[in-house]
């Protein structure tokens, strides 16, 4: 006799989640965290480069706005479209 654990009963083969594949889970996780620091980065020296004196701060605060963007669309295409 078998007793399945409730994850085994909730668990939906076609649903896609990240919880059942960890290498995906991972990949997200390392995805976020690098477009979180590229966008940052980059905003700040295409904001130094525009203005010297507050130009990085500026750069930084657009490019944390990039990344915030960025992540959800990433996100979103991690999850199959579904970002809940």
């Amino acid at each position: 006799m078998t007793n399945p654990s409730d994850n085994d009963k909730n668990r939906n083969a076609a649903n896609g989640t990240l919880g059942d594949n960890p290498w995906r889970a991972m990949g997200l996780i390392g995805s976020v965290g690098g477009t979180i620091g590229a966008c940052l980065g980059l905003g700040y020296w295409i904001g130094s480069k525009i203005d010297a004196g507050n130009g990085g701060i500026v750069g930084m605060a657009a490019g944390f706005v990039v990344a915030v963007i960025m992540t959800v669309l990433l996100i979103r295409t991690f999850t199959g479209g579904k970002a809940n």
